[in-house]
């Protein structure tokens, strides 16, 4: 019985690491699509960068988040943007052009990727190293024949 139960453990993770990781696919391609459409089908107006970090996740991925300042029917707006793709800087003061969502003019775009949804924007790749890691963790199990919890 205890041989089964391992057994069902391993099978259970691999089966949870590789729907994490399916969803963050799926999840990724859906915000590159709301991007793309905000983008195309926004309002663009002027915003002013008031304040852009860059965050290093690891040794090699690194995303950048900014605050921008816009007016949208003379309201003013200051949102924090996100982008994990940039290939270029950002700094404070900085004028860009901000594609803003007619409906609801606090999200927002830029044609470089940058888009309102923040930490939403870096959820796909949390994900997929979440489902990594319950693969290996599977992968571990398998190898060892002992489950981490086991002494």
């Amino acid at each position: 019985m205890c041989r089964t139960a391992h057994g069902i453990r391993i099978i259970v993770a691999a089966l949870f690491g590789t729907v994490l990781i399916c969803g963050a696919v799926l999840l990724d391609a859906r915000l590159s699509t709301i991007v793309e459409q905000r983008v195309s089908e926004g309002t663009a107006v002027t915003g002013r960068v008031v304040q852009a970090n860059r965050l290093w996740l690891s040794r090699s991925y690194s995303v950048t988040r900014m605050t921008v300042a816009y007016t949208v029917d003379g309201v003013a707006y200051q949102e924090r943007f996100s982008s994990e793709l940039d290939q270029g800087r950002r700094h404070a003061g900085e004028e860009l052009t901000v594609y803003v969502d007619r409906n609801d003019p606090s999200k927002a775009a830029t044609a470089e990727g940058y888009a309102t949804e923040d930490l939403l924007l870096q959820l796909p790749d949390l994900l997929g190293v979440a489902g990594g890691l319950a693969i290996v963790a599977a992968l571990v199990w398998i190898k060892t024949g002992r489950h981490p919890g086991s002494r």
